[in-house]
């Protein structure tokens, strides 16, 4: 007897992907994407708000998804918005390049081509002494007369090189001892994990592989996945790779994430398995290359915020963003990587570094151990500029924190024709290459499609400099400028780049909304650097040296940083980028036992400041929403000088 067909499914296929899914009637097209396994660019999480999910229903029948952000040319074209257009028929949608998540981000060039940069920039561990070690022995053949146990002579010549100490083992490896002992004449490995005060012997094996010992350190950030494949018998990087978060599909913020995890029954456990997924997928790409089976890896650090934290170790984050905020765990012990998923040696442990408070987690750690910031005589302060623009402010002594909810305005949200840094992104503005067109590049050097975050930093440096927008932000359409127009909203925009050129499909613009969200987004890093500074009763000139981390700093123009108001102005020789001290102090803590300890220090010294508590935070974020800042003696070398005829 056939079967009957299910009226209330249709199927959604994907161009150029060739993928098919079935899905119920009514489902939005960003559902079926999901289901597919295809990421579709979705700041908002679906939320309807971003603007950046745009398909086009190729064949079939759709239910809305072009009330809002969509031209009437795009309309004509067929696009709809992937998180409001409901299925109504069997579909054909296309993935136009610009709302495609490709699986590898533009960090992956950075950690491949920069790695030898990076190791030239970070700390090195002051010596050897890796969380996994392998011990090749020999144990001493039992007698009649000295016939100790086998685990009796093994914690005996482990005690020969390594000192005495006192050692636990798990009832597997108990249990293999007496066949790996006998098998190769009393020579094993052991492989021995630091678990603070006892030291854990978590696998014992017949023959000596004492050499082939491999960690990942991982760098798991809300916007991508950086991991490093560390040689733990030299301390050697041997290769890196990165892929974008896949929990992006969800939300580009780590709030909209918590919130899926709390308003869907089983939220939690899917953002779970992706990133689980992700840090399996970078493993596996890192073994294939270097021809490594799974075992060789003994050991896995990840180094997060402390949102990816909880969904990396299945704890529930919903407390982190209700008053008074507090998560599940901020220094979870080692666990056993298998009880994760995490694809290394069975017998491997995961270790997470230490977060400080909700909102403030393990890459700020990492990054004050990379940077050495602990061990300063004078004042740093380290910047990481992402969602949450995360700052610390301390030396050897003492040490504060903060986190500003920036927004992801330089992720590509709350911005028009904003997007990733992906390829096809602007990613630099230069200047004018003469009459009235902009000098930039694009990243991988294709046709623009939209605009990354470094690349708005450069653009709203040269506007102002030249005089199109004012320091309060404003458009000026009496500027002189050809490109300046009035949109469909009625307000101003200025064409950075017009259809064709350079072969723009589509006239790409900076809109007043558009600089309004971006002042809002410097001004509140600003400001929480300020109210830091001012809690400390210090000034930017007692600060010995700013430090930009984090991917989004590679790129930036740091000049052009300072001249918007979004870094604070000190002199140039000391504001530098520190490269991506999240992976670097991951790797630092995998390579030594001792910097696993300083990073447990550094994070039960850090005082957090909460910045919404502060009654003097509204006042500096409203002071920093101008160009460069209301008072303008706090930024002596920015000047701004208005071109005539511009």
């Amino acid at each position: 007897m056939s079967k009957t067909p299910d009226i209330n499914t249709v199927s959604v296929s994907f161009a150029p992907m060739d993928i098919t899914v079935s899905v119920e009637l009514g489902a939005t097209i960003l559902d079926a994407a999901r289901k597919a396994g295809i990421i579709v660019e979705s700041l908002c999480g679906g939320d309807g708000v971003c603007g950046k999910c745009r398909v086009i229903a190729r064949r079939g029948l759709v239910e809305g998804g072009t009330a809002n952000f969509l031209s009437r040319e795009e309309i004509r074209e067929g696009y709809v918005l992937a998180c409001e257009a409901r299925v109504q028929s069997d579909l054909l949608v296309e993935v136009p390049q610009v709302s495609q998540m490709r699986p590898r981000p533009r960090e992956v060039d950075i950690a491949e081509q920069r790695l030898s940069e990076d190791m030239a920039l970070q700390r090195q561990p002051a010596k050897l002494n890796p969380l996994v070690h392998k011990y090749g022995l020999e144990l001493s053949k039992p007698t009649l007369e000295n016939n100790g146990a086998d685990l009796d002579r093994l914690v005996h010549a482990l005690g020969k090189i390594n000192g005495t100490g006192e050692y636990q083992m798990g009832l597997k490896a108990t249990r293999s001892l007496a066949s790996a002992v006998r098998s190769a004449n009393g020579h094993v490995t052991a492989t021995t994990a630091y678990r603070g005060p006892l030291t854990e012997i978590t696998d014992v094996v017949a023959g000596d592989s004492s050499k082939v010992n491999f960690a990942v350190a991982i760098d798991v950030g809300t916007t991508s996945v950086v991991a490093h494949l560390v040689d733990l018998t030299t301390g050697q990087t041997l290769g890196a790779s990165a892929k974008y978060n896949g929990q992006a599909v969800y939300g580009a913020d780590v709030i909209r994430r918590i919130m899926y995890c709390s308003e869907q029954p089983d939220g939690l456990m899917q953002l779970h398995a992706i990133i689980i997924d992700d840090i399996n997928t970078l493993i596996q790409e890192l073994r294939e290359r270097f021809r490594l089976a799974p075992k060789c890896i003994s050991l896995a650090v990840i180094a997060a915020n402390t949102t990816m934290v909880h969904t990396i170790l299945g704890l529930d984050p919903s407390y982190i963003r209700r008053e008074p905020y507090v998560g599940v765990a901020y220094q979870p012990p080692p666990f056993r990587a298998a009880e994760l998923g995490i694809s290394i040696d069975p017998r491997g442990l995961l270790y997470c570094l230490p977060c400080v408070s909700s909102f403030v987690g393990g890459d700020i750690t990492a990054g004050i151990l990379a940077a050495g910031m602990h061990e300063s005589d004078e004042p740093r302060m380290l910047i990481d500029i992402g969602t949450n623009g995360e700052i610390a402010i301390g030396n050897k002594d003492w040490m504060v924190c903060a986190s500003a909810s920036a927004g992801p305005a330089f992720e590509g949200t709350g911005t028009r024709d904003g997007m990733r840094a992906m390829r096809g992104a602007i990613d630099h503005v230069r200047g004018w290459y003469g009459g009235d067109t902009l000098s930039f590049s694009t990243i991988g050097d294709a046709a623009p499609n939209g605009i990354c975050g470094t690349g708005y930093i450069d653009l709203l440096s040269h506007l102002l400099r030249v005089g199109v927008i004012d320091k309060m932000g404003r458009l000026n359409m009496s500027c002189g400028s050809d490109r300046m127009r009035v949109n469909a909203d009625g307000t101003p925009e200025f064409v950075v780049v017009r259809a064709g050129e350079k072969g723009a499909h589509r006239d790409l613009a900076v809109s007043q909304d558009d600089v309004a969200n971006l002042t809002r987004t410097k001004a509140a890093v600003y400001a929480a650097s300020k109210v830091l500074l001012n809690s400390l009763g210090l000034s930017r000139s007692d600060i010995k040296e700013i430090l930009v981390a984090g991917a989004f700093g590679y790129h930036l123009d740091l000049e052009n940083a300072v001249a918007i108001g979004l870094l604070p102005d000190i002199p140039g020789e000391s504001l530098r980028f520190v490269g991506n001290t999240s992976v670097a102090g991951a790797k630092l803590v995998a390579l030594s036992r001792e910097r696993y300890q300083e990073s447990q220090d550094i994070s039960r010294a850090i005082t957090y400041f909460e910045l919404s508590t502060s009654p003097i935070f509204m006042e500096e974020f409203t002071s920093a929403c101008f160009f460069p800042h209301t008072h303008i003696e706090e930024f002596p070398s920015v000047k701004i000088e208005a071109v005539g005829g511009r």
